[in-house]
């Protein structure tokens, strides 16, 4: 094998794949990254055997191959290189790196014992908006459970038609859910594991394209953008129907200023009791008035009333405030609706004028 291509292409592909590749001492080699030159195609491949990456960088091939070498090894040493044209040559089971006046080798392992990263076959297209996934997993992912012994909802529930996609997502004690208009759909619902959504984000940042096409099959799912690949395994199982908490009538509708009751919860935050997180907010219609107040016996109280429209019951209801926090800097919006019924049912939060995301929590029970 043997290729040149320049440092900023290089660079900027190793910090798209490399990520993924983890410190393994079973399977050392997962460690490393795959450096394919054929057909003509530069590509850069890692995987963790649940996700892989790939990317295709520019570059000419003199002499076809494939090889790995330790990833974080080489994106350290490419990145301190200058601005120019780098060769890459494989000799005496080394990867022999020119730039320059600077000269090193770095020992791999065999392409042959790399894991084999899956294909998923391009066919089924489903079309999204690159920003609208971008805003989709900003606006969901903080929401999923990390309980690994309820695997159905430690990924994020994907629900496919041929022109919308409605994303839910939960950890049991709040949910958040987004819909967004497709290019081009398919009727498909299906699991996606967290951390594949949360490398899919890193990745997303660093594209310039405006579509990302996705397919599926029975158990992997593929998103391709920008000559990158990102390759995943999907949760099996049945997701929890959670649209039978989101309560359809509301007995309390409070409209305010999202940056005024953002502080205003911050305040509390720094007087509500230790492991538990609670604020107690008070919605007056009477007077248009959110009461805002938390108490800790060994510092003190915080008590902070708000103006808003607030229409209907008068209700009082606590929430842990790092949901509420969570959900209200996912918004988006100058103003957030909160819909209410009684100090035991959930809460919602909606930017106003939005009708396409709404953040659910549940109360904490006195």
């Amino acid at each position: 094998m043997k290729l040149v291509c320049t440092q900023e292409n290089l660079n900027n592909g190793l910090n798209i794949v490399n990520h993924l590749a983890s410190r393994n001492a079973n399977l050392p080699i997962l460690n490393n990254v795959l450096i394919s030159a054929l057909n003509g195609v530069i590509t850069l491949a890692t995987t963790n055997l649940e996700i892989g990456v790939k990317t295709q960088i520019r570059g000419k091939i003199e002499e076809e191959g494939q090889y790995t070498v330790p990833a974080k090894l080489l994106s350290d040493y490419i990145s301190l290189l200058p601005h120019d044209n780098i060769s890459l040559e494989l000799e005496d089971e080394a990867l022999h790196i020119s730039c320059k006046n600077s000269q090193t080798q770095i020992r791999g392992a065999s392409a042959d014992d790399y894991p084999l990263i899956p294909e998923v076959l391009e066919e089924d297209l489903i079309m999204i908006n690159l920003e609208s996934l971008k805003e989709l997993l900003n606006q969901t992912l903080f929401t999923v459970s990390v309980d690994e012994s309820r695997p159905e909802i430690s990924g994020v529930l994907f629900n496919f038609s041929a022109s919308k996609l409605i994303v839910g997502a939960t950890d049991s004690y709040r949910l958040a859910e987004k819909r967004v208009q497709l290019k081009c759909g398919a009727e498909k619902k299906v699991i996606i594991p967290l951390k594949t959504l949360q490398e899919l984000n890193r990745i997303l940042g660093s594209v310039t394209e405006k579509e990302v096409n996705i397919n599926l099959n029975e158990n992997q799912i593929l998103f391709n953008c920008d000559g990158i690949k990102l390759i995943s395994r999907l949760i099996e199982g049945n997701y929890p129907d959670y649209e039978q908490i989101i309560p359809t009538e509301h007995k309390t509708i409070t409209t305010v200023e999202s940056n005024n009751l953002i502080k205003a919860i911050k305040s509390a935050a720094l007087f509500c009791k230790p492991g538990i997180n609670d604020i107690k907010m008070t919605f007056l219609p009477d007077k248009n008035e959110i009461v805002i107040m938390s108490t800790n016996s060994g510092l003190g109280e915080n008590v902070t009333t708000l103006a808003g429209e607030v229409e209907g019951e008068e209700v009082e209801i606590v929430f842990n405030y790092r949901y509420l926090l969570d959900g209200l800097n996912s918004l988006q919006s100058e103003k957030v609706v909160i819909k209410l019924n009684n100090q035991g049912a959930p809460g919602i939060f909606i930017p106003e004028n939005e009708e396409d995301y709404l953040y659910v929590v549940m109360p904490i029970r006195q």
